[in-house]
């Protein structure tokens, strides 16, 4: 056994965790921005190039719609990638998930009841149809996913102060890394 490599882990601040752990802890989030960026951003090129090569610029308000997705769709994947420098927005959590699901939402709607008349059946044009839905999906996924990791990381709180996490009744603990 490593002395050397023994530190007490406390919860909360992580200001005695481990190195490689707080490493992770910054690391873990922009990874997260990264793919949710890249995700949207192969969105954004799929209703960009479904609005300007396969002809749904000409569908009234369809076009409009198709467009502003994949302008919105850029616009967040780009401040999701620089904001890997900086500390994670809330709000551009926000932007990437209504982006996402308005996306679903349409394409639900375009297959059901229509939008503003416009109406698709299966996942035509192939293979946009798929990839789009199932990019889409991933990025509310992940999403959720952190979502909820942070909404469990607020409920336990900070550890109680000078209580050291997982210490017994002798008051201490250290953990092997």
């Amino acid at each position: 056994m490593n002395l050397e490599r023994m530190v007490p882990v406390t919860r909360g601040s992580g200001a005695h965790a481990p190195a490689g752990r707080a490493t992770t802890r910054r690391a873990v989030p922009a990874v997260v921005n990264v793919v949710v960026a890249a995700l949207l951003a192969w969105s954004g090129y799929i209703h960009y190039d479904l609005y300007a090569n396969h002809g749904y610029r000409h569908i009234h308000t369809i076009g409009a719609a198709f467009l502003i997705q994949a302008g919105g769709s850029f616009a967040v994947a780009l401040l999701l990638a620089v904001s890997v420098a900086l500390p994670g927005s809330f709000v551009l959590s926000v932007l990437a998930a209504g982006l996402s699901g308005g996306a679903l939402l349409g394409f639900v709607l375009s297959r059901t009841s229509g939008v503003a008349g416009f109406e698709e059946h299966g996942f035509v044009p192939a293979p946009d149809a798929a990839i789009s839905v199932i990019v889409e999906i991933a990025v509310l996924v992940i999403l959720a996913v952190v979502a909820a990791l942070r909404v469990r990381d607020l409920r336990r709180g900070p550890a109680p102060s000078g209580r050291v996490a997982g210490a017994g009744a002798a008051g201490g603990s250290t953990r092997a890394l």
